[in-house]
C-alpha cells in the first residue's frame, strides 16, 4: 500500500460551504489537516492557533512541542500519522489594552479561545471528508472538543482518557444543510482519547497521567499491529 504525506483532498465545494457557514464568527485563517494518507492512526485536536495559521501546519506552537513528545513515546513521527482538528480556522477574542499615563495609544490584544459548538458544526463536513479519505483504524481525540465532535458531549476527557472505545463516530447527517444534526455512521473505529497537549502546559500534575495513557496507547497499537 502506497502512503503519501500531505493534506487529504477535501472537495473545494465542501471547503467553500464550510467557510460560508463560518461567516460572522470570530475566526481567522484556514488550515487543513496533514500527515500520512492513508494512516492507521489519526489525531483530532481542537483548532489551529496563531502559530499554526501563520506556518500552515498543525500543532507547531508550544502544544506542538508537547505533541512531538507524545509521538516520541509512541515510537511514531508525523510521517506515520494524520493530524486534524474539529475547527479549521483560529477562534480568537480581542481585548482592548489601555494606554499608559504617558499617552500611549490603546491597542488590541488578540488571543486564542475555545471554539463554540456552532463553529465546530460549521467545519464538520471537512473533518468527515478527511476521515473518509484518510481511512484510519484508530482515532485519537485530543481534549474535549475533539472528543465531543466524535462521540457527543455526554462524557469528558477526564473520564475517558487512556481508554479504548470501540464504536461509530458522529458525522453530519446532511452536509448540504447548514442546520443538519449529527448522526452516527455505520463504521466502527477504535477511539483512544488523550488530554490535549496544551493541558500539560498549564497543569504539570497531568504529566504522569499522560505518560501512563501513552504507554497504554503504545501497547494497544502494538497489539493491533500483531493481529
Amino acid at each position: 500500500m502506497e502512503v503519501k504525506f500531505g493534506s487529504a483532498p477535501v472537495p473545494e465545494r465542501i471547503i467553500q460551504e464550510c467557510l460560508h457557514r463560518s461567516e460572522g464568527y470570530d475566526l481567522e485563517g484556514f488550515l487543513l489537516g496533514q500527515g500520512a494518507i492513508p494512516a492507521t492512526i489519526m489525531f483530532v485536536g481542537e483548532a489551529p492557533g496563531a502559530t499554526e495559521i501563520v506556518e500552515g501546519r498543525p500543532f507547531t506552537g508550544q502544544a506542538g512541542k508537547v505533541l512531538e513528545g507524545y509521538l516520541d513515546k509512541l515510537g511514531l513521527t508525523r510521517q506515520d500519522i494524520y493530524i486534524s482538528s474539529a475547527v479549521r480556522s483560529r477562534p480568537f477574542k480581542d481585548k482592548v489594552v489601555s494606554g499608559t499615563s504617558s499617552g500611549t495609544v490603546q491597542r488590541i490584544s488578540r488571543s486564542n479561545r475555545t471554539p463554540t459548538k456552532n463553529e465546530v458544526r460549521a467545519h464538520a463536513a471537512i473533518l468527515d471528508a478527511e476521515i473518509e479519505y484518510v481511512d484510519p483504524q484508530i482515532i485519537v481525540p485530543l481534549g474535549n472538543i475533539g472528543l465531543h465532535r466524535l462521540i457527543g458531549s455526554h462524557e469528558t476527557i477526564s473520564s475517558l482518557h487512556g481508554k479504548v472505545i470501540e464504536g461509530p463516530i458522529q458525522r453530519l447527517k446532511d452536509p448540504e444543510d447548514p442546520q443538519s444534526s449529527y448522526i452516527f455512521g455505520e463504521r466502527s473505529y477504535s477511539i483512544f482519547p488523550l488530554y490535549h497537549p496544551a493541558a500539560v502546559i498549564y497543569n504539570r500534575s497531568l504529566e504522569q497521567v499522560i505518560d501512563r495513557d501513552l504507554t497504554a496507547l503504545k501497547d494497544f497499537l502494538t497489539a493491533k499491529n500483531n493481529l
